[in-house]
């Protein structure tokens, strides 16, 4: 069968079918240990795995506990192994806690994850098995956990990223981010001059994973008409992202009040939008140039920390709905 975990990746197990299917005298099969959590941090290029199960009172003794860890590039639809080893943990107190490190690389979208295969069977506990302890290259959804990822999509508003230098960084501290920022971006429409590719467009193109959370700060480029928040939604749920934080735009005009109020019809509609209303925590700040809408170098370092903590709130917020 297979179980979410709070971390957003899936890990695939299978336990011994029960015999005597109930009848009176017959075995009863083993119990299977509960997963408490498994999660993967990152610090720099480390990364970090720690996976946590309750076992039935009573059970003590040690655990050979097989693991693997995977890394690589978002752009990549597989991860490859990168570390490898066997550990023997001790089940105390009801509850066997694993903690692993491997490399994950350099880099704001380098990704990375843990395949931990503990052996409970030898403790009479029914055995887990786990798919990605198999082949050398592994799709993320396989994996125990990872580190989980992120998506920025954005106009020249979020572009300040590009120019401000550590605000990237800032932002993806802990996290495997992807910017996809362009000038003159729009949300579906054709764009202006430099002609990028929209965000729609982007969505359905972009080569390897979206990860678990997509924000999107696009919109000064738009008009309210052609801004379809429910198309974008549809498209980012087939490429797999569970949460999106949608960013409002400054209320400067009343195209852009325009296009906020159908973010929030939007985020009513839909328990998978988070709306992160730039407009509100902006006000009042000299972070702004002349048109009241691009930023400053001070102005990026805000946005930069607005963006972060809507990004961790969307983690908190999947954290307590794996079922999403």
């Amino acid at each position: 069968m297979r179980r979410a975990l709070a971390s957003g990746a899936f890990l695939l197990l299978a336990a011994l079918p029960a015999t005597g299917r109930g009848t009176p005298g017959a075995p009863v099969a083993p119990v299977a240990p509960h997963l408490i959590s498994a999660t993967v941090t990152r610090d720099g290029s480390l990364m970090t795995a720690r996976v946590r199960y309750r076992l039935p009172p009573g059970v003590v003794g040690e655990v050979r506990t097989a693991w693997r860890a995977f890394a690589g590039p978002r752009s990549s639809l597989t991860l490859d192994q990168v570390a490898h080893g066997v550990r023997w943990v001790a089940a105390v107190g009801g509850t066997y806690a694993f903690t692993a490190r491997a490399r994950i690389g350099s880099g704001t979208d380098r990704s990375g994850g843990f395949c931990v295969a503990p052996d409970f069977a030898a403790l009479g506990l029914a055995p887990l098995r786990a798919a990605c302890m198999g082949p050398a290259q592994v799709l993320r959804r396989a994996l125990t956990a990872r580190v989980p990822e992120v998506t920025v999509f954005g106009d020249s508003v979020a572009a300040t990223f590009d120019w401000v230098p550590g605000t990237r960084e800032a932002i993806a501290e802990g996290m495997s981010v992807r910017y996809d920022l362009r000038s003159c971006r729009r949300l579906i429409a054709a764009p202006c001059p430099p002609d990028p590719p929209s965000v729609l467009s982007s969505v359905q193109s972009l080569p390897g994973s979206l990860g678990d959370v997509a924000v999107i700060n696009v919109g000064y480029n738009d008009w309210e008409g052609t801004y379809d928040v429910p198309r974008v939604m549809r498209a980012l749920r087939a490429r797999g992202v569970r949460r999106v934080v949608w960013v409002t735009l400054r209320g400067i005009q009343s195209s852009y009040r325009g296009i906020n109020s159908g973010i929030r019809r939007a985020a009513g509609r839909s328990g998978r939008i988070q709306v992160a209303d730039w407009d509100q925590a902006s006000q009042g700040q000299a972070w702004f140039g002349s048109d009241h809408v691009h930023l400053t170098t001070v102005g990026g370092w805000g946005l930069a920390a607005f963006t972060r903590r809507e990004i961790r709130e969307a983690l908190r917020w999947l954290r307590d709905h794996p079922e999403a």
